[in-house]
């Protein structure tokens, strides 16, 4: 497979919590994904300063579970497909729950999910040259595999996909050559609403193709043979290499989807986050629903477009949303006042981990001891100095809403300084991959 001779052979000797297996070569550990223990690999050194290695397999133990994705092993977006899925929860949980222990709270719960594919509402395709519609091939960023069926996506966007191929082919060279700068078309993304049946097919182009002729061309032919409620062209600079991003349009329908969660409806932008499996997600909002105290104010960090103060602030008199996207800010106040005309709303947008904006955030004069915090972070988590912030202000209760675990036991190690842990939930809305998401309701000590 490689001209050269191989640097070692290598055993998998077990399984880590990324779903990848483990051996030794030397003194060097070395993960190989999608292999089991048993496995045995050429392993192949490149590089001088910076050292890589690639491998061959020599020797693959029987695989108990057959991946239904025909890429898998090519495409970057699964890890787990060749493990059954109760062995993929085991693996990416038992860490976590480990860390747990330090913590001691009062009521942990581990829910797995209860299904493991078709279950992604959005998912983001590359275009290239010849019709090629797929992902990133899994450790480089400039192959694609060319995909046809998604297992992890909905059987919708399944069904969007020949659909969009064949708008491809009325359209001879549309697709963007990234190294010759010729034609438009970079990603196609799709979303679909779970609990209702608003769908999103989303096209993304060079900022240029909104000035060619050939866009209402294209855009007529979209309408024609696409089955989506809302199809949406956008366009941004050639180098960009970011899908449903820039300035769009609606072809059809609206530039916005909508779901609908416990009878209240979401307005997500095309270009806007929403929880990638509510389905699952649901877990933790209707965990949240039995543990949520009454206070005077919701403080609602990372509020984004107002998603958990939607849900939860009829239970508050004076509600609070911060988040650095100014115009989620401007577009979750205006909404919240729609749906709480007798609530004092105030949306701020700056950034919780600036020191400038913990400034802010204290100057926004919040009798913090009578409020709720909700705080639902990126990966990265909360900052020290916001934990910091926190522990001097100590809230009525504090829920961390985290798609980054680990990440949440850190920050707890920091906030035990004034507060207890209580609850905490871990689930998985991301089969197939190591992810996981953890909420956990902290109470303030001494008090």
């Amino acid at each position: 497979m490689f001209d050269q001779e191989p640097f070692g052979v290598l055993e998998i000797e077990n399984l880590l919590p990324n779903l990848r297996g483990e051996g030794t070569l030397g003194k060097r550990k070395i993960e190989i994904p999608y292999s089991l223990p048993g496995d045995v690999y050429n392993v192949y050194k490149f590089g001088k300063r910076k050292v890589f290695y690639k491998w061959d397999p020599t020797h693959l133990e029987p695989r108990v579970s057959s991946p239904p994705c025909p890429s898998f092993g090519e495409c970057g977006g699964c890890s787990g497909q060749h493990l059954p899925y109760p062995e993929q929860f085991k693996l990416t949980s038992e860490p976590i729950l480990k860390g747990l222990e330090n913590f001691n709270p009062i009521h942990k719960r581990v829910s797995p999910a209860d299904s493991s594919y078709s279950y992604r509402n959005r998912m983001d395709f590359a275009v290239f040259p010849g019709r090629i519609v797929g992902l990133r091939m899994s450790g480089n960023f400039r192959r694609i595999v060319p995909i046809g069926n998604c297992s992890i996506q909905s059987d919708w966007a399944n069904s969007e996909m020949p659909l969009f191929q064949k708008l491809l082919e009325c359209f001879p060279e549309l697709e963007y050559d990234r190294k010759k700068e010729t034609g438009y078309l970079k990603y196609f993304t799709l979303r679909k609403s779970v609990f209702n049946d608003d769908s999103m097919s989303i096209l993304t182009f060079t900022e240029d193709f909104k000035n060619e002729d050939l866009m209402n061309d294209v855009a007529e032919k979209a309408k024609e043979i696409l089955s989506a409620k809302n199809i949406v062209f956008c366009f941004n600079r050639k180098k960009g290499e970011i899908s449903a991003s820039g300035e769009a349009i609606a072809v059809r329908g609206n530039v916005f989807l909508i779901e609908e969660i416990w009878g209240k409806k979401f307005k997500i932008p095309f270009d806007g986050f929403f929880q990638p499996n509510p389905k699952e997600f649901i877990k933790i909002l209707e965990f949240i629903r039995s543990k949520i105290k009454p206070a005077e104010n919701l403080a609602d960090l990372f509020c984004g477009s107002g998603f958990f103060s939607i849900l939860f602030g009829e239970k508050f008199s004076r509600i609070l949303g911060i988040d650095i996207v100014s115009s989620s800010v401007s577009a979750g106040e205006e909404f919240l006042q729609e749906v709480f005309p007798d609530k004092k709303i105030e949306f701020l947008a700056f950034d919780l981990f600036h020191k400038k904006g913990l400034e802010k955030m204290s100057s926004a004069n919040l009798p913090w001891k009578d409020s709720v915090v909700i705080a639902d972070p990126p990966r990265s988590g909360l900052s020290p100095e916001l934990c910091a912030f926190l522990n001097s202000n100590p809230v009525s209760q504090l829920i961390y809403i985290s798609c980054n675990p680990e990440n949440l036991l850190r920050d707890a190690g920091i906030l035990e300084e004034s507060y207890q842990m209580e609850e905490f939930l871990l689930c998985d809305p991301f089969p197939q991959t190591p992810h996981l998401e953890a909420v956990s309701i902290f109470s303030p000590k001494n008090r």
